[in-house]
């Protein structure tokens, strides 16, 4: 029995120490004008796929593992040293469209993407390659934004279970537990380290505490035991997931020192392509589509606090001379009414931890 036990918990032990990996940067802009294929069905294919793999281990053994436990070997499964799973099999295969696409237009982009000319052997943003645009259910983002769900999620959520533990109401664990991504974000993740602090990551890192929080969620668990092991009741599905909010061309970095003095005059270059058809029409839908989520609640409180600066001066709207959107606050929302999760395979219920 105690072999058994150790067996469970191996995994669970290697997913807390695996470290906290820095995403890479990514450029929406780049891609504004050109056309991708939907990737949703590839990497719902490919997440669900190493799910079932992780949970066909766990099942082999025998174990009388814990829920726990089984979120654990998924995490496990997930983890790479550097980067993480989901992020590099999509980057690199075939059979997701993405931009750039190519290794001749790869080329061209580490040239020409908003950061190619910060050039300085301490910027540690060109420390690494940048992230290539797809798109899932109509929306843009960056294949990093994978790593932040998986891996900057799974961090959120065992700050959120600690917290619930301590018995913090769900509600007010959920906001510390965001509020301690904002403060990575702004830190060593991304504001004093590159001068990039990015509210695209914080919101794929909000919807991935709720991805992991939602696999043993006592009301109504992804994961279930039965007779034959474990199970995955609802197939991963990263389209409701996703919003305008993880588009860095519509929800900006708010760019701290001198960092929006080299990218200002990057994102002018495409004034002219907002009145391309497809552009136009895509922000649009962004701005149908778009809410005031948790994540930004927590940023507009620290923009009341006169701690970040407004994020709507870094849209490509203040660039060109448009009329200033209100990032943190599209119409018909406001700072005291944040939308509601938008449902996931793995929702949090009421007393979930």
């Amino acid at each position: 029995m105690r072999r058994l036990r150790l067996a469970c918990g191996i995994a669970t032990m290697i997913a807390i120490a695996a470290p906290s990996v820095r995403a890479l940067e990514t450029d929406q802009y780049y891609a504004f004008d050109r056309t991708l294929e939907d990737a949703g069905d590839a990497i719902n294919a490919e997440v669900n796929s190493e799910i079932a793999a992780a949970l066909e281990k766990v099942n082999a053994r025998g174990a009388k593992c814990t829920c726990k436990n089984v979120q654990s070997a998924i995490r496990r499964r997930f983890t790479y040293p550097i980067f993480l799973k989901p992020e590099l099999w999509t980057t690199n295969t075939s059979l997701v469209h993405k931009v750039p696409e190519g290794k001749a237009d790869e080329l061209r982009f580490r040239r020409e993407y908003v950061y190619a000319y910060h050039t300085s052997p301490l910027d540690v943003v060109r420390w690494m390659p940048p992230s290539p645009t797809i798109e899932v259910a109509g929306i843009r983002f960056g294949t990093d934004k994978l790593s932040h769900f998986f891996s900057e999620g799974a961090f959120l959520n065992q700050w959120y279970r600690s917290m619930v533990r301590k018995g913090i109401p769900r509600e007010e664990a959920i906001r510390r537990a965001v509020l301690r991504g904002v403060t990575t974000e702004r830190t060593v993740l991304g504001g004093t380290s590159s001068g990039v602090m990015s509210l695209a990551d914080l919101e794929a890192n909000y919807q991935g505490l709720l991805f992991w929080s939602g696999l043993c969620d006592p009301a109504d668990p992804a994961l279930k035991k039965t007779p034959a092991g474990w199970v995955l009741t609802r197939p991963f599905d990263l389209a409701p997931l996703v919003s305008p909010e993880w588009d860095e061309s519509w929800q900006p970095n708010v760019y701290l020192g001198k960092r929006w003095k080299k990218v200002r005059p990057y994102l002018a270059r495409f004034c002219g392509a907002l009145d391309h058809p497809a552009v136009a029409a895509r922000r649009t839908d962004y701005a149908r589509r778009d809410t005031f989520t948790p994540s930004e609640a927590i940023v507009s409180g620290l923009l009341a606090e006169g701690r970040i600066p407004d994020p709507s001066g870094f849209t490509i709207d203040a660039v060109c001379g448009l009329p200033l959107r209100d990032v943190l606050h599209p119409p018909g929302s406001g700072p005291k009414d944040p939308a509601p999760a938008r449902r996931t395979v793995v929702d949090i219920h009421p007393g979930a931890h």
